[in-house]
């Protein structure tokens, strides 16, 4: 098909028709699905090929750093849920949160994509304050999940256009949000610590009130200080996460408890003593209990405290075993695996430590940029 012929089907100036669905279906590996929904006839059908219509548009851009299979998923989620009733927002971005923290896998990449297809169809039409504060949200988590697989430009990319979104909502704790959270993952994928300190200070900015964009943006902070080796700017930021927890809402193991957990192991870690490692790593195994990808990382950062004692093969067992236990290829994982091999000497060629070679981020790390 030519370029034109494509912006005139996807803009719906011209209908799909089947020999047009089965060439699309071919391109786009989507097995037949699109040749099915032309073939329907009656008012749903003439809605399932609206659907195909802004789905051919928006699909190409939502994968376009992911595999065909990914694509494929896409178009499954993105088919069914286009043709059913609007969408309980709050409560889908309420299980997606919950998802990329306990299972952050290729199908919750597809879901969110599928979802996003969802918001760009009801904003085409409608333009409600829930389906904007809908993609901003959704956007900002299809950056976090395309960050946990090490596609760090796409991830910056989506923040900024969750930040744009967040904006036009109007809802100062979306736009908090959208900014604190971004820039505690940005610490790892590729801001500068200037970037993330802005983007972090432009979140406490926008209300006094407390709130989780406020709590993710000293999460940021925290972050920051435990690369650049700033104990006490560290310390500081994770009692202040401690005296939020209170007035934020308590939404389980993946609340401002654990999370605070995670960050203070984190810190103690990378840029304490002893004493305060084992402290915080107590506490992480109690509060980390219910979120097995945090639960690693803190045990890996643990590790690195080992490392960083002189017990190498320990530490490089430590981090192994933590790692083994999630299912799933998560970059930050292999970022901390990284973190810990800088407490080994390079000419250790142990059978563990070797092994943990294989599993660590091979790129520059963040502590080596900021």
């Amino acid at each position: 098909m030519d370029r034109t012929l494509i912006s005139m089907l996807e803009t719906g100036r011209r209908p799909i028709r089947p020999h047009h669905a089965e060439a699309l279906d071919t391109a786009l590996g989507a097995h037949g699905a699109l040749r099915s929904l032309v073939e329907g006839k009656g008012v749903a059908a003439v809605q399932r090929r609206d659907a195909i219509a802004w789905m051919l548009s928006a699909a190409t851009s939502i994968t376009a750093t992911t595999s065909r299979a990914t694509l494929d998923e896409v178009l499954r989620f993105g088919l069914l849920d286009a043709i059913e009733q609007p969408e309980d927002w709050d409560t889908t971005i309420t299980e997606m949160q919950r998802r990329l923290v306990l299972a952050p896998d290729t199908e919750f990449g597809a879901a969110v994509g599928a979802k996003l297809l969802v918001v760009r169809q009801a904003l085409s039409s409608e333009h409600r304050t829930d389906d904007v504060r809908a993609a901003a949200m959704l956007s900002l988590l299809y950056g976090l999940w395309q960050g946990n697989q090490g596609h760090y430009g796409p991830a910056l990319d989506w923040y900024h256009t969750a930040s744009a979104l967040a904006r036009k909502s109007g809802d100062p704790e979306i736009e908090t949000y959208v900014l604190g959270r971004s820039a505690s993952r940005g610490v790892y994928e590729g801001m500068s610590r200037k970037q993330v300190i802005d983007r972090a200070s432009e979140a406490l900015a926008v209300t006094d009130r407390p709130t989780l964009g406020g709590f993710e943006a000293r999460c940021a902070l925290a972050g920051v200080a435990a690369m650049t080796g700033d104990i006490d700017s560290g310390r500081s930021q994770v009692r202040e996460m401690r005296a939020l927890i209170g007035d934020l809402p308590d939404d389980g193991p993946t609340g401002p408890g654990p999370r605070t957990a995670n960050f203070d192991i984190f810190v103690e870690a990378r840029v304490g003593d002893p004493a305060g490692t084992e402290r915080a790593q107590r506490e992480a195994e109690q509060a980390l209990a219910k979120t097995p990808l945090w639960l690693a990382e803190s045990r890996i950062y643990y590790a690195l405290s080992v490392a960083r004692a002189g017990h190498v093969r320990g530490a490089a067992a430590l981090a192994l075993d933590a790692i083994r236990t999630v299912p799933w290829s998560v970059h930050t994982l292999a970022m901390a695996a990284a973190d810990v091999l800088t407490a080994i000497p390079r000419e250790d060629h142990s059978d563990e430590v070797t092994e943990l070679r294989r599993y660590a981020a091979p790129a520059q790390r963040p502590w080596e940029t900021l």
